[in-house]
């Protein structure tokens, strides 16, 4: 009867609940891992995002001399500044002076005004899509949109990926 016990290959229960606990531990360690890779890379897609904005609006300062983005801000009512903002770079925009040198942007061509000239689009919608805020609008769940610091002297911007709590806005950094 000792020959048959001694010979029988096999796992206790006790050894079979360590390996499970071990791997249980294991797999919450990788989960939490994960769980931080991919809010990582969304916080820095966010930020990606707000340097193309970033170059897209510097692009159109240089383009238009429109260094106040009279033309960007303008929009649809009832949409922030920086939806306006970020809606209208991604349209071709007919841009030009008025009598009193303010600018001025039409959806078409003004057929009375020979210094119009058609900009854009600075920033290309994904998939082809319309005009809209949801092409560039942040992914990371704790980011609510952008705020837009720009500097009419230098004719550059600065984007930042906004957290809850903080305030979304265009907004002019003077003196430089």
């Amino acid at each position: 009867m000792k020959k048959m016990l001694k010979n029988q290959k096999g796992f206790s229960l006790v050894e079979l609940l360590i390996v499970i606990a071990i791997m249980g531990v294991l797999a919450a360690v990788a989960f939490s891992m994960f769980a931080g890779v991919l809010g990582n890379s969304k916080r820095r897609a966010d930020e990606r995002t707000a340097d193309q904005i970033a170059k897209a609006i510097s692009a159109y300062m240089v383009d238009t001399g429109d260094t106040e983005l009279t033309v960007l801000k303008s929009g649809a009512e009832g949409s922030s500044e920086v939806e306006n903002v970020i809606v209208n770079l991604q349209k071709e925009l007919w841009i030009w002076k008025d009598a009193s040198g303010n600018f001025e942007s039409a959806e078409d061509a003004p057929s009375d005004n020979p210094d119009a000239k058609k900009y854009g689009p600075y920033l290309t919608p994904k998939d082809g899509k319309d005009a809209n805020y949801e092409s560039y609008a942040p992914q990371w769940d704790k980011h609510i949109g952008y705020y837009i610091e720009y500097y009419p002297g230098l004719m550059k911007a600065d984007v930042t990926p906004v957290e809850e709590g903080g305030t979304v806005e265009v907004g002019v950094e003077e003196g430089k």
